[in-house]
């Protein structure tokens, strides 16, 4: 036959599991900064949907590196657009030299260094790669971010594409030297028109960027609401609830004295 408690001792027992139970959960609280860890630790419905609120942010943040990647590979060819630019500034003055020049000989050894510089624009467009993309080599590269539905076409800035060939015969030519120098205007006027565009889309991944990163932290506040816990507050819980299971184990002892005080009333020889 089961032991039958009295009544004060059993409603002890209850008041001071009730407050352990309590105590339990606000600890948890202080521990995981959380009111629930699963659905059965807690609400369950604030729960799901905080882990719903969770992957969308995660999923936004991987959104928010690819986006960030690709103007990594956009300031790069921004960057060799801007070097190619002082190139081709140089190769102007190289021709002006020559132009100027009334030795032939002189005009033959500017010739020669102004088909060396020009070798540079190459290399620099060749080189100016973001994690494997080259958006301004010959045969360039398209960028793709899938994640945020961007394309940005690569726009090829070597020396073919500029149409900037080799000087030849500028030794007692001044059309030819006039008529490289004519090319390399165009080739300046083609060269901002690429930094243009690359800035253009720049900035356009750039405000791409931000937005992502606010609808990040907008979903991770949101979980945050949901389910976050006021430490403060389960720190004072947790304070009280040991207040009273103190007072409750006190009750109890109390409960206990009474009954053998009465057992002792009977049981006196």
């Amino acid at each position: 036959m089961d032991p039958v408690l009295p009544a004060a001792t059993s409603g002890s027992l209850f008041a001071i599991q009730r407050v352990q139970s309590g105590q339990d959960r606000f600890q948890r609280q202080l521990t995981t900064g959380r009111t629930a860890e699963s659905p059965s630790t807690g609400d369950a419905r604030a729960f799901v949907l905080a882990q719903g609120l969770l992957e969308r942010s995660g999923n936004l943040s991987q959104v928010g590196t690819a986006v960030g990647q690709g103007i990594g590979a956009l300031q790069a060819a921004g960057n060799g657009i801007d070097a190619i630019s002082r190139v081709v500034d140089q190769l102007k003055g190289i021709a002006r030299q020559a132009q100027a020049a009334s030795d032939p000989a002189e005009q033959s050894r500017l010739e020669e260094q102004y088909n060396t510089l020009r070798g540079q624009i190459d290399a620099i467009a060749g080189d100016a790669s973001y994690n494997g993309v080259n958006l301004i080599k010959s045969g360039p590269d398209t960028l793709s971010i899938g994640a945020a539905g961007i394309d940005v076409d690569g726009i090829a800035s070597d020396s073919a594409a500029l149409g900037i060939t080799a000087a030849s015969g500028w030794s007692g030519n001044p059309a030819g030297i006039e008529a490289d120098l004519a090319g390399l205007d165009q080739a300046g006027l083609a060269l901002r028109s690429v930094a243009s565009e690359l800035g253009g889309s720049t900035t356009r991944l750039q405000i791409a960027a931000e937005v992502v990163q606010t609808q990040a932290a907008i979903a991770r506040q949101g979980a945050d609401r949901l389910t976050a816990a006021d430490i403060n507050e389960a720190a004072a819980s947790v304070q009280s609830a040991e207040t009273y299971r103190q007072l409750g184990l006190a009750a109890l002892r109390n409960a206990g004295e009474s009954q053998d005080a009465v057992l002792g009333l009977f049981t006196r020889p």
